[in-house]
């Protein structure tokens, strides 16, 4: 009898795969919401065939600094289970929380979140098959996500050794600055060593601050996209958009699946 297999399949969309939003900002101004969601489920086809799966089988969590919605306990995930799954598209399901979690039960269907700038993480425990991921820009690290993704495995019986961490493209310490210490950097134990001012100008290292909150959970599989999303001419980029490139508009996507193979 043949057994299967699953595998973690990590990907990123870029400017060549096109917009991953149906945000109305980012289309025609011509274009009725309708038929923005008709260009963007076409975009999901288009990324699905490119990496194998389904392109209505995607599915976010809502995150509260993202959307506006209601407010939730910090670091709550939600595994998905068949009641997330009850609409024809899942990128239309409902999931309010900052971290969502899915196992090899679930095999090709896509968990991930939309990007810019800030990085996504995705922590798999390799041992169980089991994957959490969480977008975790600025106001999320502040609110230790990264840590909270942890912390969520380790409620489903994960050990620090068995999880493998992958921090997803976005904007390095060179490329984010702020002409004055942000407002939103109010934990000084998160962000020590992370803000750096040099003359008048503030970096920020979100990998940095990422990393520190991974390491003192114990983590020590950790590996990181060397892209920047502001440099490189692939990648929408926010920082770039307010900056006046236009070529930057944009939204892309970092998201995961097991992948189901028979040996």
């Amino acid at each position: 009898m043949k057994k299967s297999k699953y595998k973690l399949v990590i990907f990123e969309s870029n400017k060549d795969d096109g917009i991953m939003s149906r945000n109305k900002k980012f289309y025609s101004k011509e274009l009725s919401q309708e038929k923005i969601n008709e260009c963007f489920l076409k975009t999901r086809i288009k990324l699905g065939e490119k990496y194998h799966f389904d392109g209505k089988k995607i599915i976010q969590p809502c995150q509260k600094d993202v959307k506006y919605i209601d407010d939730y306990p910090d670091g709550k995930y939600i595994k998905i289970s068949k009641e997330n799954l009850s609409k024809e598209d899942y990128w239309y399901e409902e999931i309010p929380a900052d971290i969502i979690m899915i196992d090899k039960n679930y095999p090709n269907i896509v968990i991930g979140h939309q990007m810019a700038d800030c990085p996504v993480v995705i922590a798999e425990d390799r041992k169980q098959q089991i994957v959490a991921l969480a977008h975790c820009g600025a106001l999320q690290i502040n609110r230790e996500i990264p840590k909270k993704i942890i912390e969520a495995l380790k409620t489903e019986k994960s050990k620090p050794e068995d999880i493998y961490v992958y921090i997803g493209s976005c904007a390095k310490k060179k490329s984010y600055q702020y002409d004055c210490y942000p407002k939103w950097a109010t934990k000084e134990d998160v962000w020590k060593d992370s803000i750096i001012k040099k003359e008048n100008t503030y970096y920020i290292d979100m990998i940095k601050a990422i990393k520190k909150q991974l390491h003192e959970q114990k983590i020590n599989h950790i590996k990181e996209s060397p892209i920047d999303t502001y440099t490189s001419p692939k990648y929408y980029s926010h920082i770039a958009e307010v900056k006046g490139n236009q070529s930057k508009v944009g939204q892309n996507f970092v998201g995961c699946f097991y992948q189901e193979k028979e040996s």
